[in-house]
C-alpha cells in the first residue's frame, strides 16, 4: 500500500468515472485500474462495484474514504513543508550571541525573521568560546562572535570591530579632561566575571599589559547589566565593550580606549559542513551586509 494508491482510490470515490480519474491522476486507465487492484488485494476487500448508475463505492470503500482522504491531505500538507523545509523557508535556525554583538545580533535575526516568519529562531547569550563549542558540536547554527574563533572546521566573516571603554559614572568620578590610564589608578573596578566573558577579560589583560594598568578590582558579577548597575550606583568604573552602549544605565557615560590593544573584529561563525537550509538564507542575507 503506497500514498499514490490511496490517492487514485479518493480520486475514482470523487469523480465515480476511470476516465476522468485517470486523466486527474495523469496516468492511464489501466494503470489506475492496477493501483486499485494492489490496494484491494493488500486490504482483502473490494472498494467499488458498477451498477446501472455507474462506478459507486462499495460499504468497505465507504468506510474507509474518510480514512484516505485524511491521509492524502496530510501527505499533500507533508510535500509542501518538506520543500519549504529543504529551501529554507520553514525549520529551525540556533543563534548564539555574545556582549559584543548584542546589537547587531538581535537586528539581524529580526531582519532575517522578517524575511522568513515560518523558520524558528532561537537566539541565545554565550561568551564566543561556549559559541564555538555549540557550533562545533551542533547545539548552534550560527553564532556572532569574537574574531578569530579557535577551529578550522568554522567559518568566519568579519562584520564589524569593537573597541573596549571606560564606564563610569560623572555622578561620582569627574573623569573630564583626566588622562587614561594615569587619571583612574586610584580607583576602584567593577569587572565581568572571567568565565563569563573569557574574551573580554583576555582583552582587557592585554590592553592593560600594554599601557602599563593594573586595574584594582573591588567586586565582580555574573552579567554585564548587573556591572553596569554596580557602575550607576557609584561602587566603581568598569572597562566594556563600546557596544555596550545598547545596555546603558541612565546617567552612565563611556569613554573608548585607545591603542590596537583596545580594538578586536566581531562577525558570524559556522560548520563549514552545516547542512541547514535556513542557515544557507540566513548566510545569503548577510552577503549584502550587516
Amino acid at each position: 500500500m503506497d500514498i499514490a494508491q490511496i490517492r487514485a482510490f479518493v480520486v475514482l470515490a470523487e469523480l465515480k468515472h476511470f476516465g476522468r480519474a485517470a486523466d486527474r491522476l495523469h496516468i492511464t486507465q489501466p494503470a489506475l485500474t492496477k493501483r486499485l487492484h494492489s490496494l484491494e488485494a493488500t486490504i482483502g476487500a473490494s472498494l467499488f462495484q458498477r451498477d446501472r448508475t455507474g462506478t459507486v463505492l462499495t460499504p468497505v470503500g465507504r468506510s474507509l474514504l474518510g480514512d484516505a482522504a485524511r491521509l492524502i491531505s496530510d501527505a499533500d500538507a507533508f510535500h509542501v513543508r518538506a520543500r519549504r523545509v529543504a529551501q529554507g523557508a520553514q525549520g529551525k535556525l540556533d543563534v548564539g550571541f555574545g556582549l559584543s554583538t548584542i546589537d547587531m545580533a538581535p537586528r539581524m535575526v529580526g531582519q532575517f525573521q522578517r524575511a522568513f516568519p515560518d523558520v524558528a529562531v532561537s537566539l541565545d547569550d554565550f561568551s564566543s568560546s561556549e559559541q564555538a563549542d555549540r557550533l562545533l558540536d551542533g547545539r548552534l547554527d550560527v553564532g556572532f562572535v569574537r574574531l578569530p574563533v579557535g577551529s578550522f572546521r568554522l567559518t568566519s566573516r568579519v562584520l564589524a570591530t569593537d573597541r573596549l571603554a571606560l564606564a563610569y559614572s560623572p555622578l561620582f568620578f569627574d573623569l573630564d579632561g583626566a588622562a587614561v590610564p594615569q587619571g583612574i589608578v586610584d580607583a576602584g573596578f567593577v569587572f565581568l566575571h572571567p568565565h563569563r566573558g573569557p574574551g573580554l577579560a583576555s582583552q582587557i589583560n592585554r590592553w592593560c599589559k600594554a599601557v602599563g594598568f593594573e586595574p584594582r578590582i573591588i567586586q565582580v558579577a555574573s552579567d554585564i547589566q548587573t556591572v553596569l548597575a554596580l557602575v550607576a550606583a557609584g561602587v566603581g568604573l568598569s572597562i566594556v565593550p563600546l557596544q555596550a552602549t545598547q545596555l546603558m544605565k541612565v546617567g552612565l557615560e563611556l569613554r573608548a580606549l585607545e591603542g590596537p590593544d583596545a580594538e578586536w573584529e566581531t562577525g558570524i561563525s559556522w560548520r563549514q559542513d552545516h547542512d541547514n537550509p535556513a542557515l544557507s538564507n540566513f548566510l545569503k542575507m548577510l552577503e549584502s551586509g550587516p
